[in-house]
Order: structure tokens, then sequence, then C-alpha cells
């Protein structure tokens, strides 16, 4: 049975990881220290923090949503008037974000080393998810971060080398194939490409995050830090996604459209499909039409979370089955067949 999970910021959680509303103060506070980091943060932090005083007032202190100033940004760089922001750079300012991004999404993670020791609960979550998880199933992540990826290195259902939908360059000759393939439409923190028709881009710090692995400093410096990279090709978080600017990307959109429309199974975890985001309810939208296999989505998410596949899914000809719990208490349900 084809099994499809889509997994949104609500999947991740549970590792400390934010949600929508919590992404700026995430990115803002979690850095590596270094001093182009640091310079980097000052630089954006005014401009978001501006914006959030004058134009685009958070509904809760110090919870700006980034997907609507992004949204706005980008609006007024393609000649909108909604934001004075006439001394502005924001094309490097949009360069700047994403790579405090990587910064803080790689930072975060690797200090989750340590805490696999000291929270159980937290390796047992991770432990069981990868044990459900099955050969031939896929996961379309709409996460930057590495946190399932790896869960299934260390279950040795995934590789680096073909895991994420394409040969990376810099793949190992004797890396075992991946039972499970993980599609991150929007980008990966951890990949370096040299442009935005890049569709082999290197993965970086493999020994970091993977453990075993090797780095091949030889192949992934000119496409990172000889370029200075730093995750800049990654889809931002805004509701003005042009997918074809980013060939890979593209790509893997379309291997996730044909993983849904295929499947016999969909499970869609703390992901709730914003009315605003078109891309994303265009691809569904669109798979779901095609799939005449699939009756019911299950949703599972808090009994109090966002909640928009209801409607979206009674416009497709589906229905929605909710499952009240977070991502966490799903998972380590004894009831689940693990």
């Amino acid at each position: 049975m084809a099994r499809v999970f889509v997994l949104g910021a609500g999947a991740s959680k549970f590792a400390g990881y934010p949600l929508a509303s919590e992404l700026w103060p995430f990115v803002r506070d979690h850095s590596g220290g270094h001093l182009a980091a640091d310079r980097r943060r000052q630089r954006v932090v005014q401009l978001i923090e501006t914006i959030a005083q004058r134009w685009v007032i958070p509904t809760e202190h110090d919870r700006p949503n980034l997907e609507e100033i992004f949204t706005y940004l980008d609006l007024t760089a393609l000649g909108s008037t909604l934001l004075e922001l006439a001394h502005t750079d924001w094309k490097r300012d949009r360069e700047e974000l994403r790579a405090m991004i990587s910064d803080a999404f790689q930072w975060y993670q690797y200090k989750l080393r340590d805490d696999l020791e000291s929270r159980p609960e937290l390796r047992t979550t991770m432990e069981r998810w990868a044990r459900f998880l099955q050969a031939g199933d896929i996961i379309v992540t709409f996460n930057w971060d590495l946190l399932h990826e790896r869960a299934l290195w260390d279950a040795e259902k995934w590789h680096f080398a073909d895991g994420y939908g394409f040969e990376c360059e810099d793949a190992p000759a004797d890396a075992r194939p991946s039972d499970i393939k993980i599609l991150k439409v929007h980008g990966s923190v951890n990949w370096a490409q040299s442009n935005e028709w890049d569709c082999q881009p290197s993965i970086e710090h493999k020994a970091d995050f993977f453990p075993g692995a090797m780095d091949d400093h030889s192949k992934t410096y000119m496409k990172s830090a000889g370029q200075g990279n730093e995750g800049k090709y990654l889809i931002v978080p805004s509701f003005l996604k042009d997918l074809s600017s980013n060939r890979l990307i593209l790509k893997i959109w379309n291997q996730a459209h044909d993983a849904v429309a295929r499947a016999d199974e969909l499970v869609v975890i703390g992901y709730s499909l914003h009315p605003a985001d078109a891309p994303s309810r265009q691809l569904f939208g669109s798979a779901l039409l095609r799939n005449d296999r699939i009756s019911k989505v299950f949703y599972v998410r808090p009994r109090d979370g966002d909640d928009y596949w209801d409607e979206f899914c009674l416009s497709v000809g589906k229905y929605r089955k909710p499952i009240d719990k977070t991502f966490e208490a799903w998972v380590r349900d004894p009831t689940l067949p693990i």
C-alpha cells in the first residue's frame, strides 16, 4: 500500500522546532555565534522589528508573522506601495534572512544531539516514528529541519545519497539505497546549490547530522563556504512562491504531486494548509482530484489547532478524518501498528 505522510511544523514541534507564529523568535535567538552571522543578525533584526512595529503589527507580542511580512516585502519589491521601504535593499535582506534561517536551524539540530541523551521521550518518539514507517513510504514535508531524516538515518531506512528525491553530487559509492523518500518541497538547510539550476546539490555537514557519514570538503566547499551559499536558495516563508525559479525545487514539487496522486493512504500531520498558500493548495487539489483510491484524508493535529482541511477536502470530493492528537502522542499510541 502506497502511503504518503505530509508534515508541517506541528510534526517537529515536540523537538523544540517552531510553529509558524514562533518562527521569528526562533530564528532571531538561535545562532552559531560567528562574526558574520552576528553582523547579519543585527541588520535583519532591525528590519523585521521596524516592520512589525510600524506596518505589519503582530496580534501576539514578539510573534510577527514572517509569511505576512515576506509577502508584503515581495509585493513592495514588485512595485507595490504597501510598505514605505524606499531605503531598504530587500534583495540583499532577503538573502540574509534566508541565511539566518539556515544558520538557526542547523545550529539547533546540532545541539539536539546531546538532547537525545538527556531527553528519553524525544528519543523514544523518534525511534517509534522510524519503526512505524515502512519501505515505500513517502514523506512530503514543508519543514526545513533535519529531524525526520536523522530519525530514519539512525534506523538505516534512509540515506542522503538518494533519499531526498535526487542524487546528491557527493554521494558515497557504497551508499545503501533509501527505503523511504523525504521530499522537502521548501528546500532544506543542509543543501548547497551552485545556482538555481543545480539539481544535484551537495549535502552539507553530513558528519555533524548523520553519524558515521563523511564530508568531502573538496566537493562541498565551492557550493557552500566558497560561494557563501548558506541556504540562500531556500524558498522563504512567503505566500508569493515562484517555484519555477529553482529547478530542483520544481522537480521535487512534481514528485510530491505524483506521490499524492498515486497514494492509497494520505496522512497529514501538523500542516494546516493556509488559504493564502496557493501553490500548496494547487498541488494537493489537483493531485487528489486525480486520485480515485483515496476517499478520506487523515489529519493529525491538536484539537485546538488550525484546520483548513475540512472545507478543502469537500471541494475535491474527499472526507477529512481528524485525529485530535499531537504528533508525538499519535506516534506513541500503543494501537499504532509498530
